[in-house]
Order: C-alpha cells, then structure tokens, then sequence
C-alpha cells in the first residue's frame, strides 16, 4: 500500500491555485472566493496547509437524543397524551414551559429518570418542580435542563440565582442554561449567535463567581440550526472550541451540554413539503456539529392545522439519520476536515471579537439594554431579506422555480396569524409580499 501510495506526487496548495487559474481561462481567482455573511472568505478549497495544528475530536459523543416540545396553551392532559405518544413513538427527550401547568398531569406516567427533559420555568414553578422530582423520580437518576423563563435584564438572572440556589446539592438538574433560539430565529449570523452565547454565559459565570453558588453541574446550551450545512456544522463545533477557552479562563470543569432546534427564520409557508428537506439538511448539520439532544420542527410548524403527521415525520426524520444513515455511529466527522477545521477557527475567532465588544459595551444585558443588539440582529435579517428578494440568495420553490400550478389558499385568521409571529423569517415575508397578497 505504501508502494502504491508513492507513485503519485503530491501537491502544494500553491499547484493546486496555479491549475485553477489554468482551468479559469482567464476569468479572475477571485470569482470563486465566497464572501460569507459572517464576513468570512471561503476559498474555493482548502489544504493541509490551512491546518493551524493537529485537532482532536471537538466532542466524543455519537448519539443524540431525539426531543419533542409540548405544544404551548394545550391543556395539562392534552399535553401529557402528546407526550406519551411521541415518547412510544422514538423520543427520548421532551421539552415542556412549566408556568400555568398542572405538573401531576403533566407528566403522568412520564418516566423523567429514563429520559432527557427540558423545562422553562420560574423560580416559583422551579420549586413546585423541585417537589415532584424528588416525590416521583428521584433526582438522583434525571437529566433534567431547566432554563429561565425570561433572560432579558439583568434581574432576570437575580430572579434566576434562586433557582440556582434550590438545587445546587443536585448537580445533576442543569440550571446554568442558556438559550439564544429567540435570537438565531431573528436570523442573526453564525458568528454573532456565538458572540452572544457567551456573552450570556460570562454574566451567569462573574455573578455566580461573586456569590461562590457555582454548582458542579453540567452547563446547557440551546440554539437553533438553519439550512447553511457547513456553515452551522462549523458554528456548533465552535461552540466547543470556545467553551474550552472559557473553561480554562473561569477555572471550571463542568461539561457542556448542546440542545439543538431546527430553524424557523426560513421556513415556507406556501410550499411546506419543501421544509422536509431543510429540516433534514439542519438535522444533519445538529448532528454532525455535536448535538446532544435535537429538537426538529414540524415541516408545518407555520401554520395553525392538524399537525398529527408532521410530528410523527419530525421524529421519523431522525430515526432515519439514526438507524439507516447511522449517524449515530461516529462522533465528530468533521474532525480532520481542511474546510470545516479552517472555517471552525475563523469563526471562533470573530465571535470572540464580537463578543469582546460586548464586554467593552457593559456586557450582554446592557448590549440589550442599549439596543445595540436589537439594531445589529435587525440589520443582519435586513441584508439577507434583501438577497431573496433579488434572488441573490435563492429559495427553491418560493423565488425560484416556483410551481405556479400549487395554490396555498389561506383565510384572513391564517394570514393575520403568520404576520403576527415573532420570527425574521425572510422567506414568509417574501411570500406574504409576492405569493399571498
């Protein structure tokens, strides 16, 4: 083999450039250079060379957790059914906002010990849920995420430092947890969800470090995952890379714990088959980046209908990755990798800048606070409103190679309703603007 091996030379990147420029005829390097929205420049390809050092794996785990949420205002019976159900169906994770909840019912016959859960919660409720974990399960045996309500100002997180405090002898009940969903589904850049994922960190990391309450427990983060493959794969693998560096600088040993959902700022609602592939595709990236449990949302989550067979395929999806694409059998394949390891580094690298700026502003809930956050998320979602309504940036299905023979009827209710929605979601607004006015 090795014989077999020298007879090809090898090349250097710069052979490499000089045939591209030979193959262009002409046409200039620089077409083929991709300037990313994060305001990176993706080569047209990448070479040991671009490797700054030889990388372990950025995490060690090849399976995941499959994470059903409980659909919000349903009644406590209802929602337990819609448990039970997804649970026997492949789940092993669900997710449930606890405020205005009967618990008892709730969770009945949910067997919390053997699977993973989330919940969003307040100090007040986080009590009462205190009381049905140790009456019911045990804490010793859960794995249980618990993440505030709110996490807008910095009372919020004083607020929060009660339940910090409630189960602080239970390590195990994760309440060091951020979530920047909310902002990921505004359609902020890769790079500057990072930024603030650890910009909400340090404010827990320096208030808890004040008070001595730092729990030895796992830290949670969850975040949402678009359809940019690469680009998300090298986000979450940097999530990784930077919770080293901010383990060494903060002196702690807690592990990190990624809970992961599939986006909802590019979903259609005129052409909702379509959103079977992009939640596929995100999945995929959830997995190959690193996830630990991963939330997939319906391909109709859009719209207010039935959606018994969409949540039976948002769990299908990944039992397929699972058992027939055994994605579950490998940890970290993109460990190695020339592109994904180069563009993880150039990554970390910016969100740490842009996170450095935070602190220099007073840290992430005066960031809020002053509505820089506010103003640079609305410029980003701006800018990539504007390449899908030029068609730079091209939407299959919706502004492109449109089927002009599907008609989405929707009644007055159903359109008021997408309008209203909390999302940036560039393609709803290109179709609100083009397909249903």
């Amino acid at each position: 083999m090795t014989a077999l091996f020298s007879e090809f030379k090898s090349s250097s990147a710069a052979d490499w450039k000089n045939q591209i420029i030979k193959d262009l005829k002409g046409e200039p390097y620089e077409s083929l250079i991709w300037h990313n929205e994060n305001g990176c420049d993706i080569q047209p390809f990448y070479t040991s060379e671009d490797l700054k050092q030889i990388y372990e794996p950025a995490f060690t785990h090849a399976d995941w957790d499959i994470c059903v949420n409980a659909v919000p205002g349903n009644t406590a019976t209802n929602t337990n059914a819609f448990l039970l159900k997804n649970l026997n169906r492949g789940a092993s994770s669900i997710s449930l906002n606890t405020i205005g909840v009967d618990l008892d019912k709730a969770l009945h016959n949910i067997q919390l010990n053997v699977i993973q859960s989330t919940f969003f919660t307040d100090p007040e409720k986080a009590a009462e849920l205190k009381k049905y974990f140790e009456k019911h399960d045990g804490s010793t045996a859960l794995q249980a995420s618990l993440f505030p309500q709110d996490f807008s100002k910095s009372t919020d997180l004083q607020e929060w430092s009660k339940v910090i405090s409630l189960f602080k002898n239970k390590p195990e009940i994760r309440t060091i947890s951020v979530d920047v969903t909310s902002f990921h589904n505004q359609n902020c850049h890769a790079t500057y969800e990072l930024a603030l994922i650890f910009s909400m960190l340090v404010e827990y990391l320096e208030r808890l470090s004040e008070n001595e309450e730092f729990p030895s427990s796992t830290i949670v983060i969850k975040t949402g995952v678009s359809s940019d493959f690469f680009v998300q794969i090298a986000k979450l693998r940097a999530i990784r890379r930077l919770w080293t560096l901010f383990q060494k600088e903060y002196n702690i040993n807690n592990k990190l714990h990624l809970i992961v959902e599939t986006s909802l700022c590019n979903k259609s609602a005129s052409d909702s088959y379509t959103n079977l592939v992009r939640t596929t595709v995100e999945a995929m990236a959830a997995v190959a980046g690193g996830c630990n449990e991963l939330l997939v949302n319906e391909f109709d989550v859009l719209l207010e209908r039935d959606r018994e067979l969409s949540q039976r395929m948002a769990i299908n999806q990944q039992l397929i990755l699972k058992d027939e694409a055994y994605l579950n059998k490998m940890a970290d394949i993109a460990c190695g990798s020339y592109y994904l390891e180069s563009i993880t580094d150039v990554f970390a690298a910016k969100a740490l800048h842009t996170f450095k700026r935070f602190e220099t502003e007073g840290g992430f809930f005066k960031c809020l606070e002053k509505k820089i956050i506010a103003k640079e998320i609305a410029a980003q979602a701006a800018q990539k409103r504007d390449l899908i309504e030029n068609q730079t940036d091209l939407i299959i299905g919706i502004n492109k190679y449109r089927n002009e023979n599907e008609k989405t009827s929707l009644s007055e209710a159903a359109l008021k309703a997408l309008t209203a929605l909390p999302l940036n979601n560039p393609v709803l607004q290109f179709e609100l603007k083009h397909i249903f006015s």
